[in-house]
């Protein structure tokens, strides 16, 4: 038996899965590091914490999977496609890992968006404007604030990029990737060089580009014995974790649709040309199928169920920690005891500014229609639905540009929830569908894409068709729909009022 390593560095956790060429998961470990939030918008951790992660990831899910090293043949990497790594001329850190959801070039991103003319910013970069995430706005921020850093730096790098040097010695991203840097040119997947000029990056100083899912070659000797890895490991550069999370959910064509709710609440619509909207309201990315596009619309996801459990459930962590009953199990029974529309409480989930169609980074989260009749039930069912209403927005501009939907396969951590997937499908009025190993797609993604470069399968269709099974399906319920028209239409009110008052 032939075996992948897939490797997925999230937000605030690295995930291995040691995946088999019979398509089944044999072992796992994930690996937890945590982020430092300011109240000024910089979240950010040190590169150790990443590295410890990415090292007890690996050999944790090889000891897992009990299986021999000679046997993996291959490593395939999945990411966040945000988080900025600086790093010297030694391939030393010069200051922490900079998050994805970072917000603190802000005022950067204003001043590129202002600088460069608005279609060609969504012919380059597929979005309407340069915002604080993409790490262009984060390394003119550092730039401006921290100019002796800027200087110093050798190698502008994102995570996966600097995790595939720690494994091949070189530098390498994939299109996929970069496609949301903000100095990446969609069209004609290459760098930007009109903007890198402007900032003043150094294309020298940036990763090389190669399609998704490209093998890079051999691991470095260094690299297999500090990883444990066979020296004849092979290296694959993988893709966006979005991306990879598609393949993973078996979204390769139209009709399906995904959606990650993790830290970030995410949707995928894969199309075959690019066609990127010319209102730039729906983000176009490149693919992580090598040549294809999709659109990614996204907005604060679960890490508003994260902030709430931790700042109003002690009660229910202090059962978890004595019983092994975890925290979101018992939230998500007190969601089934309450009514659908949480009796007039509406949530607008925008902890790191809304999604479309607003796109604003500015927009704060608010509950509105409280009242003394509501309890823990009602506010954690009002974030739940807060964010499947949000998700339908976001699907709703997707099929104005003509993608089709008929299904959405849920994954993520929010997809472990029954009461979330239910409330999505009312809210939605269609099928939501859990993929069986929902939380590890973006592992099945690269480790597909490693092994069709690897020969282990002719084509990512063929590996998807083989292995990628449903869970469970959740219908809308009928009862349900008048109340969530309501909802939906008073929360649309609510937002439109209060866009002009975030400031």
């Amino acid at each position: 038996m032939k075996y992948i390593l897939g490797i997925d560095i999230g937000t605030t956790a690295i995930k291995g899965a040691v995946i088999g060429e019979d398509g089944k998961i044999y072992g796992t470990k994930t690996s937890e590091y945590p982020l430092t939030t300011l109240p000024t918008g910089e979240v950010e951790a040190d590169l150790k914490l990443y590295i410890n992660a990415f090292t007890q990831s690996i050999k944790g899910a090889i000891a897992d999977a009990k299986v021999d090293t000679s046997d993996v043949k291959c490593v395939g990497f999945s990411s966040t496609a945000e988080t900025c790594v600086f790093l010297d001329k030694y391939n030393e850190p010069l200051c922490k890992v900079i998050a994805w959801m970072d917000t603190r070039a802000t005022k950067e991103a204003e001043y590129l968006t202002a600088h460069f003319d608005k279609k060609d910013i969504i012919n380059k970069v597929g979005f309407d404007g340069i915002y604080a995430i993409h790490p262009v706005s984060k390394i003119l921020a550092v730039k401006n604030k921290t100019p002796e850093i800027f200087e110093k730096t050798r190698m502008f790098a994102q995570i996966k990029d600097y995790f595939i040097y720690r494994l091949t010695g070189e530098y390498y991203t994939d299109h996929s990737t970069a496609s949301d840097h903000g100095f990446f040119d969609i069209t004609n997947r290459c760098y930007w060089n009109e903007m890198l000029e402007f900032t003043g990056i150094k294309e020298e100083y940036l990763p090389k580009l190669v399609e998704p899912g490209t093998e890079l070659g051999t691991i470095s000797r260094e690299a297999a014995l500090e990883f444990g890895l066979d020296p004849e490991t092979k290296i694959n550069v993988g893709a966006f974790d979005q991306g990879c999370g598609a393949i993973g959910a078996g979204n390769t064509k139209p009709g399906i649709a995904s959606e990650s709710t993790g830290s970030a609440l995410v949707t995928v619509a894969t199309i075959d040309e690019l066609n990127p909207d010319s209102k730039g309201d729906v983000p176009t990315l490149c693919s992580g199928i090598p040549g294809k596009y999709m659109y990614q619309p996204y907005c604060t996801g679960s890490i508003i169920m994260k902030w709430y459990r931790d700042v109003f459930c002690e009660a229910e962590k202090t059962v978890e920690e004595q019983t092994g009953l975890n925290a979101y199990t018992q939230m998500d029974e007190m969601v089934k005891a309450t009514p659908a529309g949480a009796d007039g409480l509406i949530m607008l989930p925008y902890f790191q500014g809304s999604g479309i169609p607003e796109l604003n980074e500015k927009a704060e989260g608010v509950y509105y229609g409280i009242n003394a009749g509501h309890t823990r039930g009602h506010f954690i069912r009002a974030i739940m639905e807060g964010l499947a209403i949000a998700l339908k927005r976001m699907l709703e501009c997707e099929e104005k540009l003509g993608a089709t939907m008929t299904e959405i396969r849920s994954l993520g951590g929010g997809s472990k929830s029954k009461a979330w997937c239910q409330i999505k499908a009312d809210i939605l009025g269609m099928p939501v569908k859990v993929i069986n190993n929902s939380e590890s797609t973006p592992c099945m993604g690269c480790a597909i894409l490693a092994g069709v470069a690897n020969g282990m399968w002719s084509s990512i269709d063929e590996a998807t068709e083989k292995f990628i099974t449903i869970k469970e399906t959740y219908y809308p319920n009928p009862e349900n729909k008048e109340t969530y028209e309501k909802v939906y239409k008073k929360y649309v009110e609510v937002t439109k009022a209060l866009n002009p008052t975030f400031k």
